[in-house]
């Protein structure tokens, strides 16, 4: 297996997402000094690793999982003899102002995600509660470690907060559904059955227009219903606010421009 990538690790920085959540991290640095920078380093080391496993088509399932348990090894303190340079762009980050032992642990919870992707290639099917679960192991460590590094301590979220992340999850893999069934993945419920294979017309099949709509407008509804867990994290009130307005002005884009077409366009 041979990987580099990501020799310049500015390629990587949340400011060249086209999503606003990421580039507004940018603005960190400037706001929380070393915490901030070290936020924009780690997320352009997480970028850089789940690139590898979703754009590179000529690495096998088996691959991967071999790579992500050299990263899982890497953040839990093991040193190849070998570092790439995002291996070391991750080693490299100003360790010493935040809480080491728990952020390396968030961190690891995240490529966890990653790799469960990685191994539900082929379209596998999830079930509604695999689904959750796999939602809340993929956004809560993500939301957790942010605010961990910029504040030294954990969130504190509750069962409100956990709802949420998981209806913020699920529109995500509504709008995104054309790129996750590109890459043989699917994050949306198909039945009550665990295990077993589907189709991208199976896929297509079920989230029809209606079925599509139903679950836009049900999910859209639970953040609404739940936006007041933040105030009841243990955060700054600057944090509360901005992460209030994010996803006010989330809801509003989805409710008026997202759709079934727009989110199967290309397949």
């Amino acid at each position: 297996m041979d990987i580099e990538g990501g020799s310049n690790w500015q390629k990587y920085r949340p400011g060249n997402e086209p999503y606003l959540g990421a580039r507004l991290l940018e603005g960190l640095p400037y706001l929380c000094g070393k915490r901030g920078k070290f936020v924009v380093g780690l997320f352009a080391y997480l970028r850089w690793v789940d690139d590898v496993v979703d754009e590179n088509n000529y690495l096998t399932r088996r691959q991967k999982l071999v790579f992500l348990e050299r990263q899982m090894g890497i953040v839990g303190g093991f040193a190849p003899e070998k570092v790439l340079s995002m291996e070391e762009t991750f080693s490299e980050l100003p360790w010493e102002c935040v809480p080491e032992k728990e952020v390396r642990h968030r961190v690891n919870i995240i490529l966890g995600s990653v790799a469960d992707d990685a191994d539900h290639q082929g379209f596998k099917v999830r079930t509604d509660r695999e689904v959750r679960h796999y939602n809340w192991r993929t956004i809560w460590p993500v939301v957790d470690c942010l605010f961990l590094v910029l504040n030294g301590k954990p969130m504190r979220e509750d069962a409100s907060m956990m709802r949420l992340l998981d209806a913020y999850m699920k529109i995500g893999s509504l709008e995104g559904l054309a790129d996750d069934l590109q890459q043989g993945v699917v994050k949306l419920p198909m039945g009550s059955d665990c295990g077993g294979n589907t189709s991208v017309d199976e896929v297509l099949e079920r989230y029809d227009e209606r079925m599509f709509y139903r679950e836009k407008v049900k999910n859209l509804r639970e953040i609404e219903s739940n936006l007041g867990a933040f105030m009841r994290l243990d955060i700054p009130s600057w944090q509360k606010f901005a992460c209030i307005v994010y996803l006010g002005r989330t809801l509003l884009k989805k409710t008026l421009f997202m759709n079934r077409g727009r989110a199967v366009r290309g397949l």
